[in-house]
């Protein structure tokens, strides 16, 4: 199904890797546009309505806040390791 060749074990994990988040953050995106139309042709009305939807997003915001802290978080902890991988690539040619 994936036809890419990767260079080392470590370049092909960091793929991997970046794909399940972009996989994530989707399906979270997926799931709040959902919840918001839900809300939207539900039966209730007016104020509740209202209130159900604000709520619904500002949950769906505090959400993403927390998945992009946690992915700049892994990328915080990767960043010397492959800066030293790339600085030692480069200084090899």
């Amino acid at each position: 199904m994936n036809d890419r060749m990767y260079y080392s074990k470590h370049a092909e994990e960091l793929a991997k890797r970046q794909q399940a988040i972009g996989a994530i953050t989707y399906l979270a995106l997926g799931l709040g546009i959902g919840a918001i139309l839900a809300l939207l042709f539900a039966p209730n009305v007016g104020e509740k309505s209202r209130k159900l939807l604000a709520d619904a997003l500002e949950d769906g915001f505090r959400r993403g806040q927390e998945a992009i802290l946690e992915a700049a978080n892994q990328l915080e902890k990767e960043y010397p390791e492959l800066r030293k991988r790339i600085e030692s690539v480069v200084n090899r040619s």
